[in-house]
């Protein structure tokens, strides 16, 4: 298990842009659930709401093989024997300028050219919450591996930016996942908001 988690966030590691940036839309958001369905997560940086009962691994208590951008792992309580659904967060530094359209715009040009079998499969513009404002972003789906001996996964993202801090919010899901899951990883993803 622990490989497959590493195995996501190498892959997300992969897709990061540190230090390389200079520092509006409309989607639907997640409404927040009062049916005790979800948990959520807060930090001084971000908010996430997640499906009850998933395990959470906070930076603290990941070992030295997981990249320091990542943040936060949020995993499928239900684990799988080839891949276990999950969301992570990578936080990089950026130079000041940049907004979340333009670090999206940035992050996908680097999954193009750097992933094997990449095939977007959904882009659309959303709003991303980033201090109390909506700020445009993408939010996007797309299919890929990170080498020839790995099987491909699919991915749901969205990429906010604020002032010096850069975040790509990442879940991923195997090809045989069912569409509860599915449902729940993407729900998770789009609940990301920047405190």
């Amino acid at each position: 298990m622990k490989t497959k988690i590493a195995t996501i966030l190498l892959f997300g590691a992969t897709l990061t842009l540190a230090g390389c940036f200079s520092d509006g839309g409309s989607g639907p958001m997640p409404a927040p659930d009062t049916t005790g369905k979800t948990s959520t997560y807060q930090s001084t940086q971000f908010t996430l709401s997640f499906p009850a009962g998933w395990d959470v691994i906070e930076s603290k208590d990941f070992t030295s093989e997981i990249p320091r951008e990542t943040v936060l792992v949020i995993r499928n309580n239900i684990k799988n024997d080839t891949f276990t659904a999950n969301v992570n967060i990578v936080k990089n530094d950026l130079q000041t300028g940049t907004n979340s359209l333009d670090y999206a715009k940035e992050v996908l040009n680097r999954q193009r050219t750097g992933l094997l079998d990449y095939k977007e499969t959904k882009r659309e513009i959303i709003s991303v919450p980033v201090g109390g404002q909506g700020q445009e972003s993408y939010y996007t789906e797309f299919e890929a591996r990170l080498n020839a001996t790995d099987p491909v996964l699919k991915f749901a993202q969205i990429y906010a930016a604020s002032g010096n801090s850069g975040y790509i919010v990442m879940g991923a899901w195997s090809m045989q996942e069912n569409s509860s899951v599915i449902e729940q990883v993407v729900n998770t993803v789009k609940s990301f908001r920047v405190n």
